[in-house]
């Protein structure tokens, strides 16, 4: 059986047919342009103060520390204290970095004593360092069902006075650290951070405890870093 097909018709298929077309081109152009500007996406700064918990473990699946952090994104000075109930240690971590002025406490507050070292190498993963590229942006579990998903971005970059490479996901609303590996020559480590607030408990948290005042620096080579904390 022959189906005549009206004029109008035709005019309908017409036009939808190129409709179709003006929105792929609509898309590619979209596409490309999101895609430009998410190369040239400049690295986003964390808000003044944030804390929460941070987990760091080797990529054999070797747990290193776990614990509490502080930081201060503006002053660059970041306190970890690790949970003394994390792991069997005899001992447990108590640091406070100026990355600013390159000084790390390792502090003892059960016996009020304090360890004071030069820190040359000065970039860490908690914030994106600013030389960073954004790599990608992507959802984490479902990008369709309402709550069931976090968007974050992806940045990358090199640490060549480490002969090391980092990739780093923050929030993509709010700039909050998510998740880090660290890939050098001694060692890879995992970041998780967890609990994140904008906010910072103890006001007293970077400041160095009084038993730390006249210590004398121990000084150690250009390349320690933030990443020498961690080891088994």
């Amino acid at each position: 059986m022959r189906v005549e097909v009206s004029e109008e018709s035709r005019a309908m298929m017409h036009t939808v047919k190129l409709l179709c077309v003006v929105f792929s081109c609509i898309c590619a152009v979209a596409w490309a342009s999101s895609s430009s500007s998410s190369s040239s996406r400049q690295p986003c700064h964390s808000p003044p103060l944030i804390s929460g918990t941070m987990k760091v473990v080797s990529t054999g699946g070797h747990d290193l520390a776990s614990g509490e952090f502080s930081f201060d994104s503006k002053a660059d000075k970041f306190r970890f204290v690790e949970d003394t109930a994390h792991a069997n240690k005899t001992s447990y971590m108590d640091v406070l970095i100026h990355f600013e002025e390159g000084t790390l406490y390792e502090i003892d507050s059960k016996n009020e004593s304090c360890k004071k070292e030069t820190l040359q190498f000065r970039k860490h993963l908690v914030e994106i360092p600013p030389d960073a590229t954004h790599e990608s942006e992507i959802y984490m579990a479902s990008p369709s069902v309402t709550e069931q998903g976090l968007r974050v971005r992806v940045w990358t970059g090199q640490l060549s006075e480490l002969h090391a490479h980092y990739t780093l996901s923050t929030t993509s609303c709010g700039c909050l650290p998510v998740s880090g590996s660290y890939y050098g020559e001694k060692k890879d480590l995992l970041f998780s951070f967890f609990s994140v607030e904008t906010e910072v408990d103890d006001p007293q948290a970077f400041v160095p405890p009084a038993y730390c005042d006249g210590v004398a620096f121990e000084e150690n080579p250009d390349d320690h870093s933030f990443f020498d904390l961690f080891h088994d």
